[in-house]
């Protein structure tokens, strides 16, 4: 089993979210119940879609260069984040999701579906035009850190969204995906986590320290330092919120991280002990407990599927 720590906040906030999404939901499979179960998972609501562009464009366009030695200007950045803004936008508003053949590599950076199409058969228009505006606050915010901007230029290497993954007890894996690590000639490495919420209220200490322990027990990748190794404690932490322009700094104490070890340990405990190592094939996702609120039915991606009393496509 594969553990992380959205996956537990999943199984937290309801159980059969979690089944739907890491048992049910299989993009190779025949049974179409699964391939569509795989493509509702790729709904996105529009907050969360705007905060995606802004990751990607960090990670995929500004990281890049950085690590070539190439300046990356607010203009080039914002100019980029509208490119997929808008051939993002106009591939939802087809909504592909009836199409149990689509294939979402085909698709590549075009990509992206939403919850709103899905339910309720329309994107309102003031939300599309407050997501962008909130893409170029947010790209806005993020090159006027200059504590966090000299971070990222003085850094040898920065790696964003490399999977991170350890054993933490018999068969299961943690597997962690940090926005941004920060390899430092002279100082601990660095770990970001980029946050694009409205409030920002949200303190990230708990996801941070899980990413400190992977960082320091995985498999370095070859493109880490060589020799590379670290302490959780060694590392340094940052939650940026860049809606808010807040800059959150983490270190972390010995009970913390005994803390965040005993939260993944009882997460996982907790859901391995329901699944008891079984397959999709052996499972009923009546065996799984519900929403216990209806705001989280109503924010459900799985929720066409959930609520169906039969299963016919």
């Amino acid at each position: 089993m594969r553990w992380s720590y959205s996956a537990s906040r999943s199984f937290r906030q309801c159980q059969r979210q979690w089944y739907f999404k890491n048992v049910a939901a299989n993009a190779r499979a025949k049974d179409p119940f699964r391939k569509r179960a795989y493509l509702l998972g790729k709904l996105q609501s529009i907050s969360a879609w705007r905060g995606k562009i802004v990751d990607d464009v960090i990670s995929k366009t500004i990281t890049p260069n950085l690590n070539r030695g190439v300046c990356v200007t607010l203009t080039d950045a914002t100019n980029r984040a509208r490119v997929l803004f808008d051939r993002q936008l106009a591939y939802a508003r087809q909504h592909p999701l009836t199409d149990l053949g689509l294939q979402v590599s085909k698709a590549g950076d075009d990509f992206a579906i939403f919850h709103a199409m899905e339910y309720e058969g329309e994107l309102p228009k003031h939300e599309i035009e407050r997501a962008w505006c909130e893409v170029e606050t947010a790209l806005i915010n993020l090159f006027s850190l200059e504590d966090i901007s000299l971070i990222l230029k003085s850094s040898g290497y920065i790696v964003s969204q490399r999977a991170l993954q350890f054993t933490l007890m018999d068969n299961v894996t943690v597997l962690a995906y940090p926005d941004a690590i920060a390899f430092r000639n002279d100082a601990p490495p660095a770990i970001i986590d980029w946050k694009v919420h409205a409030f920002g209220t949200n303190d990230a200490w708990l996801q941070l320290a899980i990413y400190a322990i992977a960082l320091s027990r995985c498999r370095p990748h070859r493109d880490f330092p060589s020799g590379f190794e670290t302490q959780p404690q060694e590392s340094v932490l940052y939650e940026v919120q860049l809606l808010t322009n807040v800059v959150r700094k983490h270190s972390l104490e010995e009970e913390q991280i005994v803390e965040a070890e005993e939260y993944m340990l009882s997460s996982a405990y907790e859901i391995a002990c329901l699944t008891e190592g079984r397959k999709y094939a052996d499972l009923n996702v009546e065996d799984f407990r519900g929403a216990a609120y209806e705001e989280t039915c109503q924010r459900c991606a799985f929720r066409a599927i959930c609520w169906e009393k039969s299963h016919v496509y």
